[in-house]
C-alpha cells in the first residue's frame, strides 16, 4: 500500500508538472513594463491650463457669464474687443463652453481647453497727451492709469449684482472690501481683501458703487481716482476710459 501511494503521488506530480511547462510554452506571454507618465491636469473634461492668447484674441476680463477678448488689429490698425456670451463663438472659431471665476472653457474640434485670465500689463506711456488733457489726471496719475475700453466699461456696467457679491462693506473703516475675487476684479488690478474708500472723494458705501461712482465716470469718457488700503496700508487704484488715455 505505502507503494502504491508513493507510485500514486509521483504520478501527481508528474502530471502537475506537465500541465505547467505546456501552459507556459502555450500561454499569452505579458508584455514588457515600461515607465509610465504623468497625463496633464483634467479639469472637468478641460484640457491643462492654456495661455490667455487664443489665436489673435486675449482674454482680459470675465463677469457673470461673459467673457472680454481683446483683438489685434492689422499693421496700422487699432486693436478692438468683443464680449462673447456662454454658448457663442470667438471670431476665431472656438466656443465659449463656460465661464469660471478667473478663467473661460474653450470649444474647438471636439476637446475643450482651459484658458487662464492673466491680468493685462499697464499701459506704457507715452510721450505725447491727446484727450487725456481732459481727464483731470496729473502725469503721475496718467502713467498708473489703469485704461478700460468702452466696450468692457459698457458690459461690465450691466453687472450691477456680480459686484454686488464681490465686494462688502468694510465695517468701522468704511468703504467697501473685495471678497470673492476673480477676473472681474482682476481687471481693476484689486486683490481679495482690498478696501475701496472713496472714488473721486465720494464714499464707497456698497459693491454696487463700482458701477454706479466708477464704471459711470468711465463711461463717459472721463477718469476716476480711488482711494483705499491694502492690507492695512494705503493704496490709490487710477482708471481711466481708452479716450482719455496718453
Amino acid at each position: 500500500m505505502l507503494a502504491a501511494a508513493c507510485a500514486a503521488a509521483l504520478v501527481g506530480w508528474a502530471l502537475a508538472l506537465f500541465v505547467g511547462l505546456w501552459a507556459d510554452s502555450h500561454g499569452q506571454r505579458l508584455t514588457d513594463w515600461m515607465p509610465f507618465a504623468l497625463s496633464p491636469v483634467n479639469i472637468e473634461g478641460a484640457s491643462a491650463v492654456a495661455p490667455a492668447v487664443v489665436g489673435t484674441a486675449r482674454l482680459v476680463g470675465v463677469a457673470g457669464r461673459q467673457a472680454f477678448f481683446s483683438i489685434a488689429g492689422a499693421a496700422g490698425s487699432a486693436q478692438r474687443f468683443v464680449v462673447v456670451n456662454e454658448g457663442d463663438a470667438l471670431p476665431s472659431g472656438e466656443r465659449l463652453v463656460r465661464v469660471e471665476r478667473d478663467a473661460v472653457v474653450l470649444s474647438a474640434a471636439g476637446s475643450e481647453t482651459r484658458v487662464e485670465l492673466r491680468p493685462a500689463k499697464a499701459p506704457v506711456p507715452q510721450a505725447k497727451v491727446t484727450a487725456a488733457t481732459q481727464c483731470r489726471l496729473a502725469a503721475s496719475d496718467r502713467a498708473a492709469a489703469i485704461v478700460l475700453d468702452p466696450a468692457v466699461v459698457k458690459a461690465l456696467t450691466a453687472e450691477r449684482a456680480t459686484f454686488s457679491r464681490m465686494f462688502e462693506p468694510a465695517g468701522a473703516t468704511g468703504g467697501i472690501r473685495a471678497r470673492g475675487t476673480g477676473g472681474t476684479t482682476a481687471m481693476f488690478a484689486i486683490q481679495d481683501g482690498d478696501v475701496l474708500l472713496r472714488a473721486d472723494g465720494a464714499p464707497l458705501r456698497a459693491g454696487e458703487a463700482i458701477v454706479t461712482e466708477i464704471l459711470s465716470r468711465l463711461e463717459a469718457g472721463g477718469s476716476v481716482l480711488v482711494d483705499g488700503t491694502r492690507a492695512g496700508a494705503p493704496k490709490r487704484w487710477v482708471y481711466a476710459a481708452k479716450s482719455c488715455s496718453p
